[in-house]
């Protein structure tokens, strides 16, 4: 097998892991498998064939054969049979972003276990990463009718079924999804943050406010609660305090496009031309694939009289996104 970045990425950390080592792969590398599947023993470097031909030959093929290879000494052990912890293999791929070797861990570790919460929560979560909409929502369901071992796998499956409802446009039952997330744990902030959003989408301005505020007490530096809890008060015209948290979540996360460019609408509606330009401009910069900075910059110059430079931005704009329909008709409206 050539290396390829993503094949040295999976088998750095098949060995890592599934070998308890503690520095990376070195090329060439090869596996013993048996006809079962299972990497039984690892090669470093130029193989000898007599030797692998001969390891092939003396697979241990019971728990007693394995355990009598496996200690290098005679002694006596409490373990009846070794095992290898599919979920923490899981655990470890999702989080580099493998997610089909994840997938197929989560697998194997609800094989071993088919009433495993946190198995299922790891499967439905690669699935959901993989656009796999449709099993990761079955997943989950079947993850929240099942005690789970660590406190967290249940309110996350509850808050990634909210998210599934929410893509959807079932915001009636996204919101409930995210309120048993939060029944299990009250201060999540994800689902605190997806919460709020939902009752912003409903309008429920009150709820979105206090949810959001909520999530600010948990965590005040979380740049999404802050912004959300802005774009609440943008909706009750409370200006000063849509500042204030707008620049909060700048603060926080200076590359935040919805921030920079909402902050720049704020400073035009409130008569500051040159700070929401200021402001369109940055979010350009950090964001080149952010379209709306794009429009309400060329919008700002076209009102202003000066379409050379409302179609210049356009334009850059179109070669980031080349069948954009809203900056072409812009571009049409155009003076010549």
């Amino acid at each position: 097998m050539r290396g390829s970045d993503d094949v040295i990425g999976v088998y750095n950390l098949l060995y890592l892991y599934l070998f308890d080592r503690h520095h990376d792969l070195s090329l060439p590398t090869s596996l013993l498998i048996s006809e079962k599947g299972e990497i039984v023993k690892l090669y470093r470097g130029r193989i000898n064939p007599r030797q692998v031909e001969w390891d092939s030959q003396h697979i241990p093929q019971t728990a007693t054969d394995r355990l009598a290879k496996a200690l290098p000494f005679p002694g006596v052990t409490d373990a009846q049979e070794f095992q290898r912890n599919d979920l923490s293999y899981g655990s470890v791929f999702f989080q580099h972003g493998y997610y089909d070797q994840a997938a197929t861990w989560f697998q194997l570790a609800l094989k071993d276990d088919p009433s495993s919460a946190e198995a299922l929560y790891g499967l439905g979560s690669a699935y959901l990463e993989q656009g796999r909409t449709s099993e990761a929502q079955q997943t989950f369901e079947r993850a929240i009718t099942l005690h789970s071992s660590f406190p967290g796998t249940l309110p996350n499956a509850w808050n990634n079924l909210g998210l599934l409802a929410a893509r959807a446009g079932r915001t009636e039952d996204a919101v409930k999804s995210f309120r048993q997330a939060l029944t299990l744990d009250p201060d999540h902030l994800i689902a605190l943050d997806n919460l709020g959003n939902a009752y912003r989408k409903l309008e429920q301005w009150d709820r979105a406010r206090a949810t959001l505020e909520h999530a600010i007490e948990v965590s005040p530096r979380d740049p999404e609660a802050n912004y959300s809890l802005a774009m609440v008060f943008v909706q009750s015209n409370n200006t000063d305090r849509a500042y204030d948290y707008l620049q909060r979540a700048l603060r926080y996360r200076p590359a935040y496009p919805e921030a920079l460019n909402n902050l720049g609408v704020l400073y035009l509606r409130t008569g500051r031309r040159d700070q929401a330009v200021t402001n369109f401009e940055e979010c350009i910069r950090v964001a080149p694939w952010f379209d709306q900075s794009y429009l309400n910059l060329a919008r700002v110059y076209a009102l202003e009289g000066a379409p050379g430079k409302a179609r210049n931005v356009l334009l850059e704009l179109l070669k980031q996104h080349p069948d954009h329909v809203l900056a072409k008709k812009a571009l049409e409206q155009l003076p010549q």
